[in-house]
């Protein structure tokens, strides 16, 4: 998306730009700065932020999910406008279904393609693989069992516990919780800054664990 914002201000194009962004908190803020600088560039695009679960950390603008009621504020006659969605699955597909509400017809509404096959989830009933421990989320009051192999985030796949995911490699970022208790290996955490880490967030998508752990999810 952002390199789509970052082309569409380049080639000077003249059509009206809505970027609609969703994190939990005002930490997950990803891109910020590329985003103030593409607007200071570029007059016709608008940038509208909405966090899910922004905590007690002092944020600005909206708090929610992105809904039809989001969308009908951000974009002016939404029904008329080509929409691309990219991120979790369970996040495009609401959003599909508030655009159909909304009018938008299913030719003009685009979503990432299907994950590569190294990034495809673990498939269900994990609980019938050896396991290497369990996993607490906390926030779900869920408990898991974690199949060896298996990452936090395919756990809490199997379980009904949705963390917000994209690439599921390492590097976007967006599965990003906090590790309460325990410890997890990871083969990548690029997308950790050293703050991130020295506060206790890992990457669901690549945390194995060692025995037991609880995490904020």
């Amino acid at each position: 998306m952002i390199s789509v914002a970052r082309y569409l201000t380049e080639t000077l194009w003249p059509g009206r730009v809505h970027l609609i962004l969703g994190f939990q908190a005002p930490h997950d803020f990803i891109f910020r700065e590329v985003i103030a600088e593409l607007q200071s560039r570029n007059a016709n695009l608008s940038v509208t932020v909405t966090l899910s679960r922004p905590g007690d950390e002092p944020c600005s603008g909206a708090v929610g999910h992105t809904d039809a009621a989001l969308l009908t504020s951000a974009v002016p006659d939404i029904a008329t406008r080509r929409t691309h969605i990219w991120g979790p699955p369970q996040m495009m597909d609401a959003v599909k279904t508030a655009l159909f509400g909304l009018g938008v017809p299913d030719v003009k509404i685009k979503r990432r393609p299907s994950a590569p096959s190294n990034a495809i989830p673990w498939p269900r009933a994990l609980h019938r693989l050896k396991s290497q421990g369990k996993v607490v989320f906390q926030a779900s009051d869920t408990t898991a069992l974690v199949p060896v192999d298996a990452t936090i985030l395919d756990a809490g796949d199997e379980a009904g516990v949705f963390i917000d995911n994209a690439c599921r490699s390492g590097t976007c970022g967006s599965c990003h919780v906090k590790l309460i208790s325990g410890s997890v290996r990871m083969a990548v955490d690029d997308a950790l800054t050293e703050q991130d880490k020295a506060e206790g967030y890992i990457l669901t998508c690549q945390a194995k664990i060692r025995g037991e752990v609880k995490v904020d999810a």
